[in-house]
């Protein structure tokens, strides 16, 4: 029988019964490592704007009013930083002329030479699948899911929430709070039908946007604070919010890799 030990010392029994030695507890460690998801990256999001809570029956107007917001910010990110730029590239297919299957290398990328943030994205090839590719919503237009099935990635959030409620207000609302971050997780992702979007058209075709769906994200934290100022007085839904983001790979695979710099 083989015992583990903290040093990863050799068990004297097991050696003279020919077994191989025990292998130390690092090795177990890191091995469960290898399951857990992987930090990416990390940027912030800010909103300023309304958030009411979810029981107003405009709740899906001001998340469309939220992806809105968030639209540029996110085209930004995409467009400047150099990890994103090299996953346009990537995150791509090349078809096997023997099976049809889209597998194998993506010729258009060395990880010998990043491109610059301004260089243009190559155009797909003939057959190539694009896992970034934006995704269509009869009726309203496409969305860039930034954190997206196709490329299994989820997100952590953590959220300052600024708001003119009092402190007392707040307590004898109750549940108002987890309301609102509701409409804010709805503002998040991107709508499934139009419906969802409350009547407001998006601002752009396509419109950037952080999740394909809300259940992406994988866990979250919420700090409250007060909104000061004195121009926020008669407007008892505004809010300031800075989301900070990190994002998760939950299955490395070729296409993402470029993403945790592998």
């Amino acid at each position: 029988m083989l015992h583990l030990t903290d040093q990863g010392t050799s068990d004297r029994t097991a050696e003279k019964a020919g077994a191989l030695p025990p292998l130390p507890l690092s090795y177990w460690t890191a091995l469960r490592k290898l399951a857990e998801p992987f930090e990416l990256m990390k940027f912030t999001l800010i909103y300023d704007g309304e958030l009411p809570a979810s029981g107003n029956s405009s709740k899906a107007a001001y998340a469309g009013n939220i992806r809105n917001a968030l639209h540029l910010q996110l085209f930004d990110l995409w467009r400047r930083d150099i990890i994103l730029r090299t996953l346009a590239r990537t995150a791509r297919t090349i078809p096997d002329p023997n099976s049809g299957y889209l597998v194998g290398q993506n010729p258009i990328w060395s990880p010998s030479k990043l491109p610059d943030w301004n260089e243009p994205i190559p155009r797909l090839l003939d057959g190539q699948t694009d896992f970034c590719a934006s995704i269509a919503v009869p009726n309203m237009g496409s969305f860039i899911p930034l954190v997206r099935n196709s490329l299994y990635l989820a997100c952590d959030l953590s959220i300052l929430f600024l708001r003119h409620d009092d402190d007392l207000r707040v307590l004898q609302k109750g549940g108002d709070l987890d309301n609102r971050i509701k409409t804010l997780f709805d503002g998040l992702k991107m709508p499934r039908h139009i419906d969802e979007q409350g009547g407001i058209r998006p601002s752009s075709d396509p419109l950037y946007v952080l999740l394909q769906d809300d259940a992406l994200i994988h866990s979250f934290s919420v700090k409250t604070g007060k909104l000061l100022g004195t121009n926020v007085e008669k407007q008892e839904n505004l809010v300031r919010l800075t989301i900070d983001v990190t994002i998760k790979v939950l299955r490395v695979f070729e296409q993402n890799q470029c993403l945790i710099g592998g």
